[in-house]
């Protein structure tokens, strides 16, 4: 047998295995109301690997007719979105060339003349088809082209007086108003491209294999000190221009059960006694429920806080198993107070520890008031029978403090279980996911205002807020900025809550199968982002091949979807988008107080959600241990069985599973751009800029790296800086790279290549009057970017 009719043969052979596979897949597709282009195209498919087979000429043909007919349908369906165009086009495109070859020409005898002419020189014209493939893709690629606006620069002062100390990074945003914003100038566009590496450290706290160890540190800079803690809540101290350790701080917590580890920042104070030891203090909250307090020269505990330099935050919880209450998030530190949130773990029961939020002497530790939302009117601790309300709204997220205003702005989560809320209590549905302004003296609630209402869909507030005073046709406006995980920018008056920029209540459709009783309408603010489209659509399916987006629209398809609030429940999974950590995440987002400019780093990146009805079950948790000394209480056992998948809601009745939505080959099945980075114009409230972050370098099907540099916008976990100099920096994308944007444009001025991922937030600050700018890199588990435990230094050559 020669070579061309054996090459004629496997190429048949792959082209019906294709056909067959679109032919079938369509059908079913097509059977749920889907595109009838798989059907059809894997039954012409099909007839051509027949007619090729035989060895005639008109299978070519028909080949041809097919690749006309993709095309026509790829730009009806997603016109010159060159990412919607790949799946479509690009493997069809292959098989057509692969077939245009001599090899697979020689032998096809009956039918019309060849498409090339004469098979024996046919180079030309061949060159002639690549060529106009590539004129094709060059035109579809022009959509992804960056739409830059010069914004008009202004320098006024910023009338909000929250700069931090000059060249410092005094807390979590910098700033008093968590603005993350830098007064250096140094390094500029024009010569942020001689930005090296100056020096790195590495911590050693990796975790042990199985655990979700996640740096996501945001150090601080206070005179020549750099301070930062690790996923397990060590402290180090290092020289901020050398990178060379000072002191080390391990609390050695008590990490059994503990799953999930992530600390991302410390808080420091100064009592201003000028009394020698702890004068000034480090403050780092642990995954085992403790609240440090360490001399900021020394790392030695201060004895006079709490019990031996310590407070345990699960006083007056009741009983708590390990990993269910957990801090990670720094203090925010005012007047003289600490306010200190936690983590309660999601989704595992109905009774839950409190998400009570409290305040603390910063020199004594002694507890200055607690917000319980269920019991507003004590403000001290509960007595030794009682607790904290329980399973109530927590604050994990980062808080900020307005000192002038005497309130600290709470961003809330959900009441126990996120996606299961037929229990919950009237003040749950008032506080959660909410930005809460609370009397930092008293503890009192000022005013409140609810993001989500009834929230089943975990779009708990997890960013920073942002304080900055904002110009309007009124005058200027004290005002509170938070993102939401939809998308959302709410921009409220911090002293009243009143809105600043339009929100509305819009309608959502929507029933529940499971008795939950829904929210008519949710508020959307006329300010918000979104990499992907507002509303998903079968056509917004994704895939490396027409095969795999076939198989993402099948699931659309089965899947329940209404738009955004569409409720979980019983039977067909429904999709959560823009996803669980889609929208504005815990890196929050920045802004320029000077040119009023915000920037944000959205993503969108859907979730499946299924719920099921399970026996309630009994026995002790297998991976939740009690506390040392303190038995798990029953609502928090875990399941004996559950059905594949899910994890029962103890108390509830119901097992859950939620997943990204994702192809066979682990592609997300919304086509990108899944990150983007946004500049917009706090004056106007207009978008200045828009731009997809992060290249597919490091990832590609099954989790390979395809080491490809192509533009793709990228998830992304970390925040951004912006400097007075007129840059961006960011490293939260798949890919492993620090980066620098321009601030007027979005075009990327420089990046460096990091050893792990930069799911952190960078910090900028000044030493020998040299300016750095450092990130931790340690990857993160839930994105699947590589670990380390890397601190990084760039400065200017």
């Amino acid at each position: 047998m020669n070579a061309p009719l054996i090459g004629r043969r496997l190429f048949s052979l792959l082209l019906g295995v294709a056909g067959v596979t679109l032919l079938l897949g369509g059908a079913k597709l097509l059977a749920l109301g889907g595109s009838s282009w798989y059907a059809s195209s894997g039954a012409a498919a099909c007839a051509s690997a027949i007619l090729i087979w035989r060895g005639s000429r008109w299978g070519v043909w028909l080949y041809g007719a097919i690749l006309a007919y993709t095309l026509a349908w790829s730009f009806w369906e997603v016109g010159l979105n060159a990412w919607g165009l790949v799946p479509r086009l690009l493997a069809p495109a292959v098989l057509g060339l692969c077939l245009l070859t001599p090899l697979l020409q020689r032998g096809l005898s009956s039918g019309p003349p060849p498409l090339l002419g004469r098979v024996r020189a046919p180079q030309a014209k061949i060159r002639r088809w690549v060529w106009i493939c590539i004129a094709l893709a060059a035109i579809a690629a022009g959509s992804l082209a960056i739409r830059g606006v010069r914004p008009k620069i202004s320098e006024d002062a910023p009338e909000f007086a929250s700069q931090a100390a000059a060249g410092d990074w005094r807390s979590y945003g910098n700033d008093a108003g968590g603005t993350r914003y830098s007064d250096l100038a140094q390094i500029k566009p024009g010569n942020v491209a001689r930005l090296e590496l100056v020096w790195s450290f590495r911590s050693g706290d990796q975790g042990q294999p199985g655990q979700d160890y996640d740096f996501e540190a945001t150090p601080l800079k206070i005179g020549r000190v750099l301070y930062l803690c690790t996923p397990s809540s060590q402290i180090f101290a290092l020289d901020a221009a050398t990178g060379r350790l000072i002191w080390h701080f391990d609390a050695k917590s008590d990490l059994k059960g503990v799953t999930a580890f992530a600390c991302r920042g410390v808080s420091y104070y100064s009592t201003g006694l000028g009394s020698g030891a702890c004068d000034e203090r480090i403050f780092v909250g642990t995954p085992d429920a403790k609240l440090w307090s360490v001399d900021a020269l020394t790392g030695e505990p201060c004895a006079q806080f709490g019990q031996g330099g310590a407070i345990d935050l699960l006083s007056g919880l009741g009983e708590v198993s390990n990993g269910t209450y957990t801090v990670s998030s720094p203090p925010v530190v005012t007047h003289g107070r600490l306010v200190v949130g936690a983590n309660v773990r999601d989704n595992f029961s109905t009774d839950m520890p409190s998400g009570v939020v409290r305040a603390f002497d910063a020199v004594s530790g002694a507890l200055a008031w607690a917000w319980d939302v269920g019991r507003p009117e004590r403000k001290g601790a509960p007595p030794p029978a009682e607790t904290y309300t329980r399973s109530t709204p927590n604050a994990w997220a980062p808080m900020v403090a307005d000192d002038a205003l005497g309130l600290v702005y709470i961003p809330t989560g959900n009441p126990a279980a996120d996606f299961w809320g037929r229990q919950r209590r009237t003040f749950d549905e008032r506080y959660g996911s909410s930005l809460v302004a609370v009397d930092v003296i008293t503890g009192e609630t000022r005013w409140s205002f609810q993001t989500t209402h009834h929230d089943l869909w975990d779009k708990d507030l997890a960013s920073q807020p942002v304080l900055i005073d904002i110009p309007t046709p009124e005058g200027i406006q004290p005002a509170v900025v938070v993102g939401t995980k939809q998308g959302d920018l709410f921009i409220l008056n911090r002293r009243t809550g009143a809105t600043i920029v339009p929100i509305t209540e819009k309608p959502v459709p929507g029933t529940s199968n499971i008795g939950e009783k829904l929210a008519p309408a949710q508020p959307a603010s006329a300010l918000a982002v979104n990499p992907g489209a507002a509303f998903l659509t079968e056509a917004a399916m994704w895939g490396a091949t027409p095969i795999d987006q076939m198989w993402c629209r099948i699931q659309y398809r089965r899947a329940r979807y209404d738009g955004p609030y569409t409720p979980p429940g019983t039977g067909r999974a429904s999709i959560v988008y823009p996803g669980m950590f889609g929208g504005i995440e815990w890196g929050g987002i920045a802004i320029d107080p000077v040119r009023k400019i915000l920037v944000s780093n959205p993503s969108a990146m859907p979730f499946l959600v299924r719920m099921e009805r399970v026996e309630e079950s009994s026995g002790p948790p297998p991976d939740v241990p009690a506390r040392q000394g303190v038995p798990a209480p029953q609502a928090v056992q875990a399941p004996q069985s559950t059905p594949a998948g899910l994890r029962e809601i103890k108390g509830s009745g119901y097992a859950v599973s939620y997943f990204g939505f994702l192809s066979p080959l682990r592609m997300p099945c919304m086509q990108p751009p899944w990150g983007k980075l946004y500049a917009i114009d706090l004056r106007t409230n207009h978008i200045i800029w828009e731009r997809p972050v992060g290249t597919a370098a490091d990832s590609g099907p099954l989790g390979i790296a395809s080491h490809l540099p192509l533009l793709i916008g990228t998830p992304q976990l970390g925040g951004t800086v912006v400097t007075r100099g007129g840059l961006i920096f960011s490293g939260a994308t798949l890919d492993r790279y620090l980066r620098a944007y321009d601030l007027s444009t979005g075009e990327e001025l420089w990046k460096a290549r990091l050893p792990a991922g930069g799911q952190a937030s960078p910090i900028t600050y000044e030493t020998d009057d040299r300016q750095f700018v450092v990130i931790a890199a340690g990857g993160h588990g839930l994105l699947g970017t590589k670990r380390g435990d890397y601190v990084l230094a760039y400065a200017l050559r």
